[in-house]
């Protein structure tokens, strides 16, 4: 039974390093197990390759894991994701509007504000790493 306090996927090894291991997961949507999937195109399958970054052995390459992931971690994901850029174009655009009150500067400063964000974050990528990452287990069959 899955602890309560993690999300668990099911993947395979397929590469295994000193520094990490890659474990392939199938990303289904929803619709992905409906029995009607084979006449429809909403059907989403989509294969990902997770970086694990654990020094623990014993795994084989083809061998089937478990990835478990901290649920608490989910809404820090979706506010560096979603909510800070949102809130930094609207403070942007409204802010830029209300100074120069041109739409197109307000706009594209908006849209601006966007780089030095994402390049923060591209900056920050290996404490992100180690902050939202996975474990992995052994499969109990």
């Amino acid at each position: 039974m899955a602890d309560l306090d993690y999300i668990e996927h099911e993947g395979i090894v397929t590469e295994l390093n000193p520094q990490h291991i890659k474990v392939r997961i199938v990303n289904e949507s929803a619709c992905a197990s409906c029995h009607a999937k084979g006449s429809c195109t909403a059907a989403d399958l989509q294969d990902k390759l997770i970086d694990i970054y654990q020094s623990e052995t014993g795994f084989q390459t083809g061998q089937k894991v478990m990835l478990m992931g901290k649920k608490s971690l989910a809404p820090k994901a979706v506010l560096l994701a979603y909510i800070y850029p949102i809130l930094l174009i609207l403070a942007a655009l409204i802010s830029t509007f209300f100074i120069t009150g041109n739409e197109l500067l307000a706009g594209g400063l908006a849209l601006a504000i966007l780089v030095p964000y994402y390049a923060g974050i591209y900056l920050l990528k290996d404490k992100l790493k180690r902050t939202f990452s996975f474990t992995i287990k052994h499969q109990i069959n």
